[in-house]
């Protein structure tokens, strides 16, 4: 019987197996990482949500972007503006500055960081421009950029630049005193009307402090009114409807003559006089020889004066709101609301008020509370066409 003999390996054989198999564990994993690699170089990463990249668009706007241009001169401005998406900024462009030269100015400003300006908007009468930014690739918000006065007059509408409507208050019956109501109304920190009576013990003071304290002074003038009852003593230069062309003139001169701050003229009771169309065709000669506007308080209506200070050619508008008939301060607001109903549907209105604390403290909180924001107040004078 023949005996099997078990062989063994050879040393050398067995050496060179296990560095081949090492060889191939080496190479095996350096395939592996070099794959891991290549799919983590090739592999789409996820881009930043919209959130965050509006979020860090908005911070660079908000810093860099607004501080470089406070820098070079540009002066920012509150303005209303329907856009309640995007982020939304305003400025003044410094004076003497052109909109081409503002316009390159703020390109290489606002291009920088990942924000580029994807469009220019330039608003019609030279009046400025709007900028749409974007923030690596996605629209972030507005930049505008507005040339001239009373800028905050303005709001932007759909991005386009449009006048706000404007309400013109006017507060008659000045002149009789000098009490703390009346300082008031001067002192007030807004654009106010104020309408003086012509020949009362105050009537020059208060023409002179409304004057200095930024007010538009007019002339509230007596005329006859239906019921003689109503009329209030202001016969040395109330105008009656039996007058000729020269009397009334002298009347309106010596008013003219107290009150030279006085710009324009509203009437003071005058229904009989006011629906006398020959007569009111006399104060408006009048007053276009002088150089003044006319505003109808509209005592009656019948009233002829509006019509008849068209007709002529003398700026002119007529009263849209009484205040305060009732003198109660819900009454008086809920007046002041109609009146800017009444100025956001036609563009503009003309409330007129009296020299009533009443008036005064609830002109004060709807001024204080930012009722008027959406509306420009503004003088008689800006209102009359």
């Amino acid at each position: 019987m023949k005996k099997i003999r078990y062989l063994k390996k050879p040393n050398k054989i067995i050496a060179n197996r296990r560095k081949d198999e090492k060889r191939l564990l080496i190479a095996f994993i350096g395939v592996i990482w070099l794959l891991t690699v290549v799919l983590i170089y090739f592999y789409p990463k996820s881009a930043p949500s919209k959130s965050i990249v509006y979020l860090e668009g908005r911070s660079f706007l908000n810093n860099a972007v607004r501080n470089t241009l406070a820098r070079q001169g540009f002066t920012e401005i509150q303005i209303e503006s329907d856009n309640t998406e995007g982020f939304f900024l305003a400025f003044a462009v410094p004076p003497g500055m052109s909109g081409k030269e503002a316009i390159e100015t703020v390109k290489p400003i606002i291009q920088r960081k990942g924000c580029s300006v994807r469009s220019v908007n330039r608003f019609s009468q030279n009046r400025g421009f709007m900028v749409l930014v974007d923030y690596y690739n996605q629209s972030i918000g507005t930049i505008t950029f507005l040339k001239g006065e009373n800028l905050n007059d303005y709001l932007i509408l759909k991005g386009e630049l449009r006048s706000k409507p404007k309400l013109a208050v006017i507060i008659d019956d000045f002149g009789y005193s000098n009490g703390e109501v009346i300082r008031g109304f001067i002192q007030l920190n807004a654009k106010l009307t104020m309408s003086v009576i012509p020949g009362q013990r105050y009537s020059r003071w208060t023409s002179s402090e409304g004057k200095k304290y930024g007010k538009e002074v007019i002339i509230h003038m007596p005329m006859e009114p239906e019921r003689s009852e109503y009329s209030t003593g202001e016969d040395q230069y109330l105008i009656r409807h039996t007058m000729r062309s020269f009397e009334v003139e002298q009347r309106i001169s010596a008013a003219m003559m107290e009150l030279p701050e006085a710009i324009g003229m509203n009437n003071h009771m005058g229904s009989l006089v006011t629906a006398d169309k020959e007569v009111m065709q006399m104060v408006v000669n009048s007053l276009k020889k002088k150089g003044l506007y006319f505003i109808d308080s509209l005592t009656s209506p019948r009233s002829v004066a509006y019509e008849v200070a068209k007709v002529q050619g003398i700026p002119s508008a007529f009263r849209s709101v009484f205040l305060d008939n009732i003198r109660d301060k819900s009454e008086i607001q809920a007046q002041f609301e109609k009146a800017i109903k009444v100025a956001r549907r036609r563009g503009s209105a003309i409330a007129i008020g009296h020299v009533h604390l009443e008036t005064l403290e609830v002109l004060r909180q709807l001024i204080e509370a930012g009722r008027f924001s959406g509306i420009s107040l503004c003088f008689a004078s800006e209102i009359v066409l």
